[in-house]
C-alpha cells in the first residue's frame, strides 16, 4: 500500500482542501480583528476619550486583545505550512478559534461571570491542545496534567469571584473594584490570596509549574500561542484587580516572594535543559515569576510591557525553534572576568541606590534597573570581544535602540494605566531585592566563566523538573 494513498496531501483523499481554507479564512479574520482592534485604540487615544488608570478595562484589554490577535494571527499563517500533514486539521484549527474566542471573552469582560466562563474555557481549551496528539501517551498525560492544575487555580478564582460578589451585592467589575475600599480586610485578603492562586497556576510558577513544563508535547505553534495571552493571563489577571491587592498588603508580598522564587527556579531550569523547548519553558517560568514580582510591588505599567514585549519575543523563539535542529556549539560564556561581571552590578547598584534617593521612587525601579543590567551585560559582552570596529559600532547602536524602545514601551504603558501603585517597600528593601537578583546573576556567570557543575542533587532536579513520574526518572552524568 503506497505511503500516497495516505497522506494529508494527497488529492485523492479530498480532506486537506477544506481545512487549509478554514484555516486561512482563521487567518485572515484573526489579521482583520488585529487590524481592527488597533484602528480602534488609536481613534481612542486620538480622541482623548480612553479612560487611564491602574485595572481600567479599555487600556488594558486593549493592549493584551492586541497582543493575543497578533500572536494567533501569526501563529495560524504559520500553522497552515506547519500543520499540513496533520491529522486533525479541524481539531486543531478549531481549537484555536475557541481559543483566541475565550480569551477574548475573559479579557472583555466587563460581568465577573463571563470573566470566569472565559478564564475557565481558555484553561479547558488550552489542556486540549497540549494533548492534540492523541495517539502519543506523553501528549494525553501533559493535557492531563495541565488540566488537574488549571483546576486548581479556576476553583481559586471562582471562590475569590463569589466572594467579592456576595460582598459587594454585584457582579459588575468596575461595580466591585469601586467597592473594595468598604469591604472588610479579611475579605480583600482573601480575595487576593485566591487570586494569586489563580494567577501562579495559568502563570506556571512553582509549585505550578510541572504542567508549563511538560506542555512542550504540544505543536509549536501552540507552545508559541500560550504566550499571547495565556501562561501570562495571570498577569492581566492581577493588573484588572489592582485595587483588591492594593488593600491586602500581605498578598502584595506574598506575589513578590513567588515571584522571586519562579524567576530564579526558571532560570535554574532553561540553564540545564539540553532540548531548545523545555529551555524556553523554563525561561517562560522565570519570566513570568519577575512580573507577578512587578504586580505585587504595584510596578502594573512594567508587569504589563513584560506581558507584551514577553510575549511577542518569546512566540518568536518558539516559532524558530525547529531551526536549533542539527546545530551545534557550546552555551555562552557570559561575560568572564570577575571583574567585568562585578563591574556590571556595582553599576547597576550604584544607578540603583542614587534613583531610590528619589521622593518618586517606585516598585518599577527593579525590573527598571534589571533591564539596565541586561543592557550593560550586552554591551559589555560585544564590546570586549575580539571583534571589528563596525560590530562593536553596531552592537553599541543595537543596545541603545532597545534601550530607547523598552523606554518608549514602558512610557505607553504609564500612558495607559496611569501611575504607579505606592510602592510595597521601602527603598532599601528595593535595593535588596535588586541585590538578590544581581547575585544570583554573578554566580551564574561566575560558574558559566569556571565551568564549574551544578551541585548533583540540584542539578538532576532541575533536569527532571516537568518529567512525568516514571518508574526510572531522568538521570544525567554530571
Amino acid at each position: 500500500m503506497s505511503t500516497a494513498s495516505h497522506s494529508p496531501l494527497s488529492p485523492s483523499t479530498g480532506a486537506v482542501a477544506p481545512h487549509a481554507a478554514a484555516g486561512r479564512s482563521l487567518a485572515l479574520v484573526l489579521w482583520l480583528g488585529f487590524a481592527g482592534l488597533a484602528l480602534a485604540l488609536g481613534l481612542l487615544l486620538a480622541g482623548g476619550t480612553l479612560p487611564a488608570g491602574i485595572g481600567s478595562l479599555p487600556g488594558l484589554s486593549a493592549v493584551i486583545g492586541l497582543l493575543t490577535l497578533f500572536v494567533a494571527a501569526i501563529v495560524v499563517t504559520f500553522s497552515l505550512r506547519y500543520m499540513r500533514a496533520d491529522r486533525r486539521p479541524a481539531a486543531y484549527f478549531g481549537g484555536i478559534a475557541l481559543l483566541i474566542a475565550s480569551v477574548m471573552l475573559f479579557v472583555f469582560a466587563r460581568h465577573l461571570v463571563v470573566l470566569g466562563i472565559g478564564w475557565l474555557a481558555s484553561g479547558v481549551l488550552l489542556a486540549r491542545l497540549v494533548g492534540h496528539d492523541t495517539a502519543w501517551s506523553e501528549a494525553r498525560g501533559a493535557a492531563r496534567r495541565a488540566l488537574l492544575t488549571f483546576a486548581v487555580g479556576d476553583a481559586a478564582l471562582v471562590v475569590a469571584l463569589v466572594l467579592l460578589v456576595s460582598q459587594t451585592g454585584t457582579a459588575q467589575v468596575d461595580a466591585v473594584l469601586a467597592a473594595v475600599p468598604s469591604l472588610p480586610g479579611w475579605v480583600t485578603l482573601s480575595a487576593a490570596l485566591l487570586l494569586l492562586v489563580a494567577a501562579a497556576a495559568r502563570c506556571a510558577l512553582p509549585p505550578f509549574a510541572g504542567w508549563l513544563l511538560s506542555s512542550m508535547t504540544a505543536p509549536t505553534p501552540v507552545s508559541a500561542l500560550m504566550h499571547a495571552g495565556l501562561v501570562n493571563a495571570g498577569g492581566f489577571l492581577l493588573i484588572r484587580f489592582a485595587p483588591v491587592f492594593e488593600a491586602a498588603p500581605i498578598a502584595r508580598a506574598a506575589a513578590v516572594a513567588i515571584g522571586l522564587v519562579a524567576a530564579l527556579y526558571g532560570v535554574g531550569v532553561m540553564s540545564v535543559r539540553p532540548d531548545i523547548k523545555r529551555s524556553l519553558a523554563g525561561s517562560t517560568v522565570s519570566q513570568m515569576g519577575f512580573m507577578i514580582m512587578s504586580c505585587g510591588l504595584g510596578a502594573y505599567a512594567a508587569a504589563l510591557w513584560h506581558i507584551v514585549a514577553h510575549g511577542l519575543f518569546k512566540a518568536w523563539l518558539f516559532l524558530g525553534s525547529g531551526s536549533s535542529v542539527g546545530m551545534r556549539g557550546d552555551k555562552p560564556a557570559g561575560l568572564g572576568e570577575p571583574a567585568t561581571i562585578g563591574g556590571v552590578a556595582v553599576a547597576t547598584l550604584a544607578v540603583g541606590a542614587w534613583l531610590t534617593l528619589s521622593p518618586d521612587a517606585s516598585g518599577s525601579l527593579v525590573p527598571l534597573l534589571l533591564g539596565l543590567a541586561t543592557a550593560l551585560a550586552t554591551l559589555v559582552e560585544g564590546l570586549t570581544g575580539n571583534i571589528p570596529l563596525r560590530a562593536r559600532l553596531a552592537i553599541g547602536g543595537l543596545v541603545a535602540a532597545l534601550i530607547g524602545f523598552h523606554a518608549a514601551g514602558l512610557a505607553a504603558m504609564h500612558a495607559l494605566l496611569g501611575a504607579d501603585a505606592p510602592s510595597l517597600l521601602p527603598p532599601w528593601a528595593l535595593l535588596a531585592l535588586l541585590g538578590a537578583f544581581l547575585a544570583a546573576w554573578m554566580w551564574q556567570q561566575l560558574r558559566q566563566a569556571r565551568a564549574r557543575p551544578l551541585p548533583a542533587a540540584l542539578y538532576v532536579h532541575l533536569l527532571n523538573a516537568g518529567s512525568a513520574p516514571a518508574p526510572a526518572l531522568q538521570t544525567a552524568e554530571i
